[in-house]
């Protein structure tokens, strides 16, 4: 092992040099001479690595510093070149990690993502920027997974859980998406459903609301299409769409005057919406029908 480690650092080769050194201690203990001159060998090495490591750290500087005005090509090579002196440092990995996302190279970000992970698998930064990697890819059930895993090292980890809820939201949106091809096949329970479901992922999404709104109606449950609606005006009241799905609800429920003092809301914020336009026409041939029957009645 001597030879090897003397051989393996004339090549410059650090770390197995001293991993060389290290294993011949360990089986020729009693040989003090050989363990006085392998000592003294294995000093050589880690002072070398020593020198290299307070390199390396100077390079992660500079790419801080890159990282911090935009440049990050320039990062990318100052973290390279700190991997190069220490290899062994899964710091550098998750920052080049993060370089490469800036620079949307997603699988090199994900290469060095694994890497920080194989290297320190402790370390629960390293599981966001797997998550991070993965969810630029699309592959949300493999981000979801690493965030579990940062979760499961440290629950309180901010950056993780920042994460997850990127992840969250990426999967309410395909669900929403899942919920648009129901509906138009008329499977008006499962849009529900999937809606339902990217509510329970993000309930800030007033457009998630708006669409079960619709599914409802649909469903001939008009109360809760109601309620939807009056929970997406909420999220959102400056948003003319969700007063159009309040004015559908009430007139499905022949609740004319609250459909129409509906859509005027909606075209007092949006004038020229389309939508709330066509909710406030349908409203009103309801009116004229209204008229027409009391006018029967009269006449009657």
């Amino acid at each position: 092992y001597s030879r090897k480690g003397a051989a393996l650092f004339r090549m410059d080769k650090l770390a197995g040099a001293r991993d060389a050194f290290e294993q011949g201690l360990d089986l020729d203990r009693d040989n003090a001479t050989y363990v006085r001159c392998t000592k003294q060998e294995l000093q050589l090495v880690m002072d070398a690595i020593a020198q290299r490591k307070e390199e390396s750290l100077e390079f992660k500087e500079r790419a801080i510093e890159a990282f911090n005005v935009q440049n990050f090509k320039r990062a990318e090579q100052h973290l390279s070149s700190a991997i190069e002196l220490d290899p062994e440092n899964h710091v550098f990995y998750s920052n080049r990690a993060a370089a490469y996302m800036a620079m949307e190279k997603f699988e090199r970000a994900l290469r060095d993502a694994n890497e920080c992970v194989r290297l320190q698998p402790t370390w629960a930064k390293g599981y966001s920027r797997q998550a991070a990697a993965f969810l630029s890819m699309g592959d949300l059930q493999a981000a979801r997974d690493a965030c579990m895993r940062g979760l499961d090292l440290e629950p309180e980890n901010t950056q993780v859980k920042e994460e997850l809820r990127r992840v969250e939201i990426a999967e309410s949106l395909a669900l929403k998406d899942a919920a648009t091809e129901a509906f138009k096949g008329q499977d008006y329970e499962k849009a529900v459903e999937d809606l339902t479901s990217a509510i329970r992922l993000d309930s800030t999404n007033q457009v998630f609301f708006s669409n079960r709104s619709v599914a409802y109606t649909a469903m001939q449950l008009y109360e809760k299409a109601l309620e939807d609606a009056d929970e997406c005006v909420r999220l959102q009241p400056t948003w003319a769409k969700g007063y159009s799905r309040q004015a559908a609800a009430f007139l499905s429920m022949g609740d004319l005057q609250a459909a129409r003092d509906a859509c005027m809301r909606g075209l007092d914020l949006e004038p020229e919406n389309t939508q709330v336009k066509e909710e406030l026409r349908r409203v009103e041939i309801a009116e004229s029908l209204a008229l027409k029957d009391a006018a029967t009645e009269a006449f009657k």
